[in-house]
């Protein structure tokens, strides 16, 4: 230890002249790639729960009728009355299995890409160049592996009485087999 790391404790009891080294840096272990995944899960998870409201309405909006000029808040007021407080909330569980695996395999492959093709991490020491290039292919892996996620969610969230998770997934199974799971995949990967 390096000698400004190092100081002398107050001494203890009455005439005890024995003291003690303590050492005062504090190193910290930098968190696994585990870690940083389950934190992200939470900090997700908390987004989907609180916005959701927000985004059901955002969808209903986007998928009405041609024709239908409703904007945000009048369909806000007419799913409200239509299917009372609890409507904004209609599949957000299975949003949160989507979102809990969307995140948890983001920051996987954010932490494996980081750790494996740059030399000091996801740090301002690695050229800004090559983090946006590892972000990129982070973004494209994730995408590949949780798009079919992202479909039975947003099937899910539109469905009348949502379904749930597996009903959905089931479904869309039927209508189309795998291929199903995928739609959307293309425009996705430039977003």
């Amino acid at each position: 230890m390096a000698q400004d790391e190092l100081r002398r404790a107050p001494t203890f009891g009455r005439g005890n002249s024995m003291s003690l080294l303590v050492n005062t840096s504090f190193s910290r272990k930098k968190p696994s790639v585990l870690a940083n995944a389950l934190s992200g899960v939470i900090s997700a998870v908390l987004a989907e729960v609180v916005l959701f409201p927000l985004d059901t309405v955002k969808l209903l909006t986007q998928t009405a009728e041609a024709g239908d000029s409703s904007g945000f808040l009048s369909v806000l007021v007419r799913l409200v009355r239509e299917r009372g407080i609890q409507g904004l909330y209609g599949g957000l569980g299975t949003s949160v299995v989507k979102e809990s695996v969307h995140s948890f395999n983001y920051w996987m492959w954010h932490g494996t890409l980081f750790h494996y093709l740059a030399k000091d991490a996801d740090t301002s020491k690695t050229p800004t160049s090559k983090r946006l290039l590892i972000n990129l292919l982070t973004k494209q892996l994730n995408w590949l592996c949780t798009v079919p996620f992202e479909v039975v969610a947003s099937v899910n969230q539109l469905t009348p009485g949502s379904p749930g998770f597996i009903a959905t997934a089931v479904t869309l199974y039927k209508q189309g087999g795998v291929a199903n799971f995928y739609r959307g995949l293309f425009i996705s990967l430039f977003l």
